[in-house]
Protein backbone atom coordinates (compact mmCIF):
# COMPACT_ATOMS: atom_id res chain seq x y z
CA UNK A 1 0.00 0.00 0.00
CA UNK A 2 1.49 3.38 -0.98
CA UNK A 3 1.88 6.52 1.06
CA UNK A 4 0.92 9.82 -0.55
CA UNK A 5 2.88 13.08 -0.54
CA UNK A 6 2.21 16.32 -2.41
CA UNK A 7 4.84 18.72 -3.72
CA UNK A 8 2.96 22.00 -3.80
CA UNK A 9 3.96 25.54 -4.67
CA UNK A 10 3.29 28.40 -7.04
CA UNK A 11 4.00 28.11 -10.76
CA UNK A 12 7.73 28.26 -11.52
CA UNK A 13 8.83 27.33 -8.01
CA UNK A 14 10.66 24.19 -9.17
CA UNK A 15 8.22 21.42 -8.19
CA UNK A 16 8.92 19.27 -11.25
CA UNK A 17 12.69 19.62 -10.90
CA UNK A 18 12.58 18.49 -7.27
CA UNK A 19 10.03 15.77 -7.95
CA UNK A 20 12.05 14.35 -10.85
CA UNK A 21 15.16 14.16 -8.69
CA UNK A 22 13.29 12.39 -5.88
CA UNK A 23 11.66 9.91 -8.25
CA UNK A 24 14.99 9.11 -9.90
CA UNK A 25 16.89 8.59 -6.65
CA UNK A 26 14.16 6.63 -4.88
CA UNK A 27 13.74 4.37 -7.92
CA UNK A 28 17.50 3.74 -8.01
CA UNK A 29 17.31 2.65 -4.36
CA UNK A 30 14.57 0.13 -5.07
CA UNK A 31 11.44 2.09 -4.18
CA UNK A 32 8.44 1.92 -6.49
CA UNK A 33 7.18 5.45 -7.11
CA UNK A 34 4.13 6.78 -8.96
CA UNK A 35 3.32 10.37 -9.91
CA UNK A 36 0.04 12.25 -10.23
CA UNK A 37 0.29 15.75 -11.74
CA UNK A 38 -2.56 18.25 -11.61
CA UNK A 39 -3.39 20.47 -14.58
CA UNK A 40 -5.81 23.40 -14.80
CA UNK A 41 -6.24 23.21 -18.57
CA UNK A 42 -9.70 22.01 -19.60
CA UNK A 43 -9.67 22.32 -23.37
CA UNK A 44 -6.45 20.46 -24.24
CA UNK A 45 -7.10 17.00 -25.71
CA UNK A 46 -5.18 14.11 -24.19
CA UNK A 47 -6.58 11.89 -26.91
CA UNK A 48 -6.53 12.43 -30.70
CA UNK A 49 -9.92 13.20 -32.29
CA UNK A 50 -11.32 10.52 -34.60
CA UNK A 51 -8.83 7.89 -33.46
CA UNK A 52 -10.22 4.61 -32.07
CA UNK A 53 -9.90 5.50 -28.38
CA UNK A 54 -11.49 8.92 -29.00
CA UNK A 55 -14.38 7.32 -30.91
CA UNK A 56 -15.09 4.88 -28.07
CA UNK A 57 -15.16 7.71 -25.54
CA UNK A 58 -17.39 9.85 -27.76
CA UNK A 59 -19.81 6.93 -27.97
CA UNK A 60 -20.20 6.76 -24.21
CA UNK A 61 -17.48 4.48 -22.82
CA UNK A 62 -16.80 5.49 -19.20
CA UNK A 63 -13.20 4.32 -19.45
CA UNK A 64 -10.91 3.38 -22.32
CA UNK A 65 -7.46 1.79 -22.04
CA UNK A 66 -4.90 2.04 -24.84
CA UNK A 67 -2.69 -1.02 -24.44
CA UNK A 68 0.74 -0.85 -26.06
CA UNK A 69 3.95 -2.82 -25.66
CA UNK A 70 5.78 -0.18 -23.59
CA UNK A 71 3.00 1.98 -22.19
CA UNK A 72 -0.63 1.72 -21.10
CA UNK A 73 -2.80 4.85 -21.24
CA UNK A 74 -6.07 5.13 -19.33
CA UNK A 75 -8.73 7.60 -20.41
CA UNK A 76 -11.32 7.95 -17.65
CA UNK A 77 -14.46 10.07 -17.45
CA UNK A 78 -14.62 11.32 -13.82
CA UNK A 79 -18.35 12.03 -13.80
CA UNK A 80 -19.35 8.71 -15.31
CA UNK A 81 -17.23 6.93 -12.68
CA UNK A 82 -18.57 9.02 -9.78
CA UNK A 83 -15.14 10.55 -9.19
CA UNK A 84 -16.48 14.00 -8.40
CA UNK A 85 -14.23 14.91 -5.44
CA UNK A 86 -10.72 14.11 -4.32
CA UNK A 87 -12.22 11.87 -1.64
CA UNK A 88 -13.46 9.64 -4.48
CA UNK A 89 -10.15 9.90 -6.33
CA UNK A 90 -8.24 9.02 -3.17
CA UNK A 91 -9.67 5.49 -3.08
CA UNK A 92 -9.14 5.15 -6.82
CA UNK A 93 -5.47 6.16 -6.60
CA UNK A 94 -5.00 3.64 -3.80
CA UNK A 95 -6.26 0.86 -6.04
CA UNK A 96 -4.21 1.96 -9.07
CA UNK A 97 -0.95 2.34 -7.11
CA UNK A 98 -1.63 -0.47 -4.62
CA UNK A 99 1.79 -2.11 -4.85
CA UNK A 100 3.76 1.13 -4.80
CA UNK A 101 5.82 2.61 -1.96
CA UNK A 102 5.08 6.26 -2.72
CA UNK A 103 2.77 8.31 -4.91
CA UNK A 104 4.05 11.84 -5.47
CA UNK A 105 1.35 14.40 -6.22
CA UNK A 106 2.53 17.56 -7.95
CA UNK A 107 0.27 20.48 -7.09
CA UNK A 108 -2.93 19.69 -5.13
CA UNK A 109 -2.29 22.50 -2.64
CA UNK A 110 -5.97 22.73 -1.68
CA UNK A 111 -6.39 19.01 -0.92
CA UNK A 112 -6.27 18.98 2.88
CA UNK A 113 -5.97 15.20 3.23
CA UNK A 114 -2.58 15.09 1.44
CA UNK A 115 0.59 15.71 3.48
CA UNK A 116 2.62 18.39 1.70
CA UNK A 117 6.03 19.86 1.14
CA UNK A 118 5.70 23.46 -0.06
CA UNK A 119 8.30 24.65 -2.57
CA UNK A 120 9.09 28.33 -1.97
CA UNK A 121 9.73 30.37 -5.10
CA UNK A 122 11.75 33.22 -3.56
CA UNK A 123 12.10 35.42 -0.47
CA UNK A 124 9.22 37.63 -1.56
CA UNK A 125 6.75 34.83 -0.98
CA UNK A 126 4.42 35.28 2.00
CA UNK A 127 5.10 32.18 4.06
CA UNK A 128 2.60 33.21 6.74
CA UNK A 129 -0.15 33.29 4.12
CA UNK A 130 0.85 29.83 2.89
CA UNK A 131 0.74 28.47 6.46
CA UNK A 132 -2.69 30.02 6.98
CA UNK A 133 -4.25 28.67 3.80
CA UNK A 134 -2.76 25.17 3.66
CA UNK A 135 -3.26 22.15 5.89
CA UNK A 136 -1.07 19.11 6.51
CA UNK A 137 2.22 20.89 5.82
CA UNK A 138 5.31 18.86 6.66
CA UNK A 139 7.87 21.48 5.71
CA UNK A 140 9.23 23.85 3.08
CA UNK A 141 11.78 23.46 0.29
CA UNK A 142 13.89 26.52 -0.58
CA UNK A 143 16.26 27.24 -3.46
CA UNK A 144 18.84 29.24 -1.52
CA UNK A 145 19.68 30.94 1.79
CA UNK A 146 18.17 28.22 3.94
CA UNK A 147 19.69 29.76 7.08
CA UNK A 148 17.83 33.01 6.38
CA UNK A 149 14.55 31.09 6.33
CA UNK A 150 15.44 29.09 9.44
CA UNK A 151 16.29 32.25 11.39
CA UNK A 152 13.08 33.98 10.33
CA UNK A 153 10.83 30.97 10.98
CA UNK A 154 12.64 28.80 13.57
CA UNK A 155 9.47 26.80 14.29
CA UNK A 156 9.30 25.43 10.73
CA UNK A 157 11.17 22.66 8.91
CA UNK A 158 13.17 23.69 5.84
CA UNK A 159 15.03 21.73 3.19
CA UNK A 160 17.46 23.18 0.69
CA UNK A 161 17.39 22.07 -2.94
CA UNK A 162 21.19 22.22 -2.82
CA UNK A 163 21.24 19.72 0.08
CA UNK A 164 19.59 16.94 -1.89
CA UNK A 165 20.61 14.08 0.40
CA UNK A 166 18.90 15.65 3.42
CA UNK A 167 15.62 15.96 1.54
CA UNK A 168 15.97 12.43 0.19
CA UNK A 169 16.64 11.05 3.68
CA UNK A 170 13.55 12.81 5.03
CA UNK A 171 11.40 11.28 2.31
CA UNK A 172 12.78 7.77 2.87
CA UNK A 173 12.01 8.08 6.60
CA UNK A 174 8.52 9.31 5.69
CA UNK A 175 7.92 6.21 3.56
CA UNK A 176 9.25 3.81 6.19
CA UNK A 177 7.15 5.36 8.97
CA UNK A 178 4.01 5.04 6.88
CA UNK A 179 4.63 1.40 6.02
CA UNK A 180 3.61 0.01 9.42
CA UNK A 181 0.02 1.20 9.43
CA UNK A 182 -1.49 -1.80 11.21
CA UNK A 183 -0.37 -3.04 14.62
CA UNK A 184 -1.94 -6.23 15.95
CA UNK A 185 -1.49 -7.25 19.57
CA UNK A 186 -2.88 -10.42 21.12
CA UNK A 187 -2.80 -10.56 24.93
CA UNK A 188 -0.48 -7.56 24.84
CA UNK A 189 2.06 -9.21 22.52
CA UNK A 190 2.70 -7.70 19.08
CA UNK A 191 2.02 -10.09 16.18
CA UNK A 192 4.15 -9.53 13.02
CA UNK A 193 2.07 -8.97 9.88
CA UNK A 194 2.89 -9.28 6.21
CA UNK A 195 1.75 -6.38 4.02
CA UNK A 196 -1.14 -8.24 2.42
CA UNK A 197 -2.44 -9.42 5.81
CA UNK A 198 -2.29 -5.85 7.15
CA UNK A 199 -4.24 -4.66 4.11
CA UNK A 200 -6.88 -7.37 4.59
CA UNK A 201 -7.36 -6.24 8.19
CA UNK A 202 -7.26 -2.51 7.51
CA UNK A 203 -9.34 -1.77 4.44
CA UNK A 204 -12.63 -3.56 5.22
CA UNK A 205 -12.54 -1.95 8.68
CA UNK A 206 -11.70 1.46 7.22
CA UNK A 207 -14.60 1.22 4.77
CA UNK A 208 -16.99 0.21 7.54
CA UNK A 209 -15.88 3.02 9.86
CA UNK A 210 -16.13 5.67 7.12
CA UNK A 211 -19.79 4.73 6.64
CA UNK A 212 -20.64 5.44 10.29
CA UNK A 213 -22.23 8.70 11.37
CA UNK A 214 -20.09 11.11 13.35
CA UNK A 215 -16.77 9.85 11.94
CA UNK A 216 -14.50 12.71 10.74
CA UNK A 217 -13.80 12.85 7.00
CA UNK A 218 -10.05 12.72 7.57
CA UNK A 219 -9.19 9.61 9.61
CA UNK A 220 -5.74 9.66 11.16
CA UNK A 221 -5.97 6.56 13.36
CA UNK A 222 -8.43 3.83 14.31
CA UNK A 223 -8.09 1.91 17.56
CA UNK A 224 -10.13 -1.24 18.21
CA UNK A 225 -10.00 -3.44 21.28
CA UNK A 226 -11.80 -6.79 21.43
CA UNK A 227 -12.06 -8.69 24.71
CA UNK A 228 -12.80 -12.38 24.81
CA UNK A 229 -15.76 -12.64 27.20
CA UNK A 230 -16.82 -16.17 26.32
Amino acid sequence: MPCFLALSGYSGSGKTTIGSFLVKRLTEEGYKVGVVKSCKEKEIFTDIPNKDTWIYRENGASGVVLFQEKIITLYLDPQKNNLTSFKDWYSYFLSVFWGYDLVLFEGFKNVDILPKLWVLKDKEEDLNLVKKELKNLLGFVVKEDIEWWKNKFPEETFFSIEQEEELLSFLKDFIEQKREKVILKVNGKKVPLKDFVADILAYPLLGFVKALKGVPEEIQEIEVKIKNIS
